[in-house]
């Protein structure tokens, strides 16, 4: 019996290998041993589900423009601020201008005040009430008040103690009723301009001894050696 033509063909469709269907993965390497074993391999679709929100892109330029906006909005804050405290600074300056200079002048009309007061002094003692010297007694009130009007105002002194920083002692007169050191005569008035001192008040003051006119009331005694 003849077997050996069987045991060819049967070698033969051994040998063959069978129709295997080959998938390939991609993006997958083929290497295992590029895949770490303990590394979790991820999948991703290309098609996104259809009720997911998508977010809205970000351009660089709409992040600048937004960067710029706010600097512009900053710097124009600082210069509406600067600009505010440069009219207050302004109107203080201006103020403090026509303070001084009103100061100077009514320092300046000072003497005038004076002149009137002497004259009406003088007018007084000699006996004179006539028009005239009504007529220089309204003058000498309506000056007064105009420039008291702008801030002008009397230092207080007769039969006060004597201030160094409103007083100025030309005059001293021995008086035992009184304190050492009052104010008892006001030989030429003193004046304020608002809370500023304009001139001193020229004052006669007390003092316990002998009267000197020569002399103030802190001046000390001659020694007799």
């Amino acid at each position: 019996m003849n077997r050996e033509p069987e045991a060819d063909r049967l070698a033969e469709e051994s040998a063959q290998p069978d129709d295997i269907e080959i998938l390939e993965i991609v993006g997958v390497n083929e290497s295992a041993d590029d895949v770490p074993a303990d590394e979790e391999v991820v999948i991703a679709f290309d098609e996104e589900p259809a009720d997911r929100p998508v977010a809205p892109a970000q351009s660089p330029a709409r992040d600048g423009a937004d960067g710029d906006l706010a600097e512009t909005r900053e710097r124009l804050l600082r210069l509406r601020a600067d600009f505010e405290n440069l009219k207050k600074r302004i109107e203080r300056e201006r103020e403090e201008y026509f303070r001084h200079a009103t100061a100077s002048l009514v320092a300046r009309l000072l003497p005038v005040l004076d002149n009137f007061e002497r004259a009406l002094a003088a007018a007084r003692q000699a006996g004179s009430t006539d028009s005239f010297f009504e007529g220089v007694a309204l003058i000498q009130r309506q000056l007064l008040d105009e420039m008291r009007r702008e801030g002008l105002r009397t230092v207080e002194c007769l039969g006060r103690p004597f201030d160094p920083t409103l007083h100025e002692a030309v005059a001293t007169e021995a008086n035992p009723r009184l304190p050492a050191n009052t104010v008892v005569e006001e030989m030429q008035r003193g004046y304020y301009f608002d809370d500023r001192l304009l001139r001193p008040a020229l004052v006669r003051v007390t003092v316990h001894g002998r009267t000197d006119e020569r002399r103030g009331p802190d001046a000390k005694e001659p020694s007799d050696g």
